[in-house]
């Protein structure tokens, strides 16, 4: 267990092995200030490591300015060595300890610290497919922590993660990004969070065979927004602007879970025709998968799309930007992409770096990859953007893949001295702005170290399902989960979902358009019409709400390039310690402001609803309630969204 104590800045750190062997006793002589100690984390540390006796030291030094109390531990002949120190914090009520775990030779090619999650709720981290709210609900057996595909065999984590967690307690741990970190969140039901670093078998690149560490931080403060707070400033970095306005004002309008791969130039223009007719508005229209004759063409089919360049002028005329489905792969059917790019070294290339290394993804089984760490690769890419707006006036894109799963099973880099390969989807999603850094209308599915950048992040595919298996009930712990680990413009997926099995039932797609109102952005592509016109008059009306709450979400955006604040935020951000709004995953407040609880469940036309403390008005009804409080069975008819805001 960790302890800290009470009102002094004096370490007293102690580790429990598995075996029971606690490693810095309280009477250690080096050791002092009082004992009135609490408990904020406990766990099992060193698991898989022989406890043997060895060496306490002092290791805080007149050069430390970093830290005020620092132990080192040595032990077994010094094949292991533990580093604790408590750094120096000006900031009132908050303690953070950083923990390094260094192998010093090989015979020890891993470490493992475990955290109980019984005792706390918890947040953060990544998203996976059967996603709750706190995350210890979440089982995910131990997997390398890099960007991947949650629908993978086994599953991997999501394609937007950080080395980033915090707990109801007030406690926040931290893992340094170049650790070769394995996670496990309740594996087995273990109720559990597991961090282990190892090389062996995994995707890190142990470029200088250096040996094994581990490196976290973790730091307490009084409740769960004070630490989220300091750990925001201080470990997560801010947008430093924020995307184009429009997408938080109109809907986008997608091409792909409405026509799939089918789609022909056609096909768009009909679909432009209907969003207008049926009174929609829009912030541009996304043309998806299958626009090329040959995946990494980047150009036209020339049947499927015989004037492009005078679709897209027809689009402007009728008031639509066009954008485009664009990846990072080259099939070898694209013989003078791929030719173009083995010249420019563009690819990720074989561990030897000679030859292009081959992958597989969802659409080609044999294809290259455009390397993204390598100036070459993103140049040549950039370029090729650039050629397709300039010669059909394309607005912007749509950037898919990016996952570091996507990359070869045997590859190397064109980065050095880099150990993490979320590398890949970090400068993959940098290209992705550069492509439309002055409007920032693009999206993009990835995310590691890239808060900073403006622009949308979207959720991963959403299926056509009301449950916790990547359904409507996802789609809330996703916004809250990806708004925490400092990602605030994020876009949902598809109302209504994508239709993989079959069109959504109508109850279904009516509910998804209500819960997307208060999301920063909306996304359609099933059209309303399909169902009738009580669907098409709903959507219409959620759509001019959602239209009407623009210039809140555009502030809120603008907050966030300032605080690091997400946009949309749990019950918990106004009410850190009340032990309900820490648990509720089916309402968010829209800033501080508004709370949201839009009806999650099949056939319900009625829920109970949480408001924290405060006086709010009831929009549906006209009135003023006061928390905190439970409505319950509070009635949300098919057409209605339940939603209040904060009177003053």
């Amino acid at each position: 267990m960790f302890y800290l104590p009470s009102g002094s800045t004096t370490l007293l750190l102690l580790i429990q092995f598995s075996v029971g062997l606690n490693l810095l006793p309280a009477d250690a002589e080096f050791l002092s200030g009082p004992l009135n100690q609490r408990v904020f984390l406990k766990g099992e540390f060193g698991i898989g490591l022989d406890p043997v006796a060895g060496e306490f030291r002092d290791c805080l030094t007149e050069d430390t300015e970093s830290q005020d109390s620092c132990v080192e531990y040595a032990y077994d002949g010094s094949k292991v060595h533990l580093t604790i120190y408590e750094a120096l914090n000006e900031t009132a009520d908050i303690n953070c300890t950083t923990v390094i775990w260094e192998a010093e030779d090989c015979t020890v090619d891993a470490f493992q610290d475990c955290f109980d999650l019984t005792d706390a709720y918890w947040y953060g981290g990544t998203l996976v497919r059967k996603q709750y709210w706190p995350i210890e609900g979440t089982s995910h057996d131990l997997a390398p922590y890099v960007t991947g595909n949650v629908a993978g065999v086994p599953p991997g984590y999501g394609g937007v993660l950080e080395r980033y967690w915090v707990n109801s307690d007030g406690m926040a741990l931290h893992v340094d990004w170049e650790v070769p970190l394995w996670v496990s969140i309740n594996s087995t039901g273990d109720k559990r969070l597991c961090f282990k670093a190892q090389y062996r078998d995994s995707p890190y690149f142990n470029y200088d065979d250096s040996q094994v560490w581990l490196k976290y931080t973790v730091c307490q403060a009084n409740d769960v927004r004070q630490v989220h707070d300091y750990m925001t400033a201080n470990y997560l970095a801010k947008p430093v602007d924020i995307p184009d306005e429009r997408l938080f004002r109109y809907p986008i309008w997608s091409t792909w879970a409405q026509y799939k791969t089918n789609i022909t130039q056609s096909l768009v223009l009909e679909f432009a025709a209907a969003v207008s007719e049926h009174g929609f508005s829009n912030s541009q229209l996304e043309i998806d998968d299958r626009w090329e004759s040959v995946y990494g063409d980047l150009d036209f089919d020339p049947v499927k799309f015989p004037d492009p360049r005078g679709m897209v002028e027809t689009l402007d005329a009728m008031g639509y930007r066009t954008t485009l489905w664009v990846h990072p792969f080259v099939g070898l059917a694209s013989s003078a992409a791929m030719r173009e790019g083995m010249q420019r070294r563009a690819f990720v290339t074989n561990p030897a770096r000679r030859l292009p290394a081959l992958t597989s993804w969802w659409a080609d089984h044999t294809a290259m990859i455009v390397d993204f760490t390598s100036i070459n690769g993103r140049d040549w890419f950039s370029s090729r953007l650039r050629d397709l707006q300039t010669r059909y006036n394309i607005s912007s894109f749509k950037f898919d893949a990016g996952e570091t799963n996507w990359l070869p099973d045997c590859y190397a880099l064109s980065v050095s001295g880099v150990r993490n390969p979320s590398v890949y989807s970090e400068t993959y999603a940098r290209t992705a702005l550069a492509a439309d850094s002055h409007v920032r209308h693009q999206e993009v599915r990835v995310g590691a170290r890239t808060q900073d950048l403006p622009m949308f992040v979207r959720m991963l595919d959403k299926d056509s399902r009301w449950d916790y298996n990547n359904g409507l009930e996802t789609v809330i712990p996703h916004a809250l989960n990806v708004g925490l680990i400092g990602y605030p413009f994020v876009l949902p997926d598809m109302v209504g979902g994508n239709a993989y099995g079959g069109l959504p039932d109508r109850e279904l797609f009516v509910r998804w358009a209500e819960l997307n109102v208060f999301l920063p952005s909306v996304q359609y592509s099933i059209v309303p019409w399909q169902f009738d016109a009580e669907v098409v008059e709903i959507a219409q009306n959620m759509s001019r709400l959602h239209e009407s709450y623009a210039e809140t979400l555009i502030d809120l955006a603008r907050e966030s390039t300032v605080t690091g604040a997400p946009i949309v935020r749990p019950l918990w951000w106004v009410a850190p310690t009340d032990p309900v709004a820490l648990t509720v995953d089916s309402e968010f407040l829209v800033g501080n402001d508004i709370v949201v609880a839009p009806v999650v469940k099949k056939g319900a036309r009625s829920r109970d609803v949480y408001l924290p403390s405060g006086r709010w008005l009831d929009a549906l009804r006209d009135d003023v309630v006061t928390g905190p409080r439970w409505l319950v069975g509070y009635r949300a008819e098919l057409n209605e969204l339940p939603y209040f805001t904060r009177l003053a």
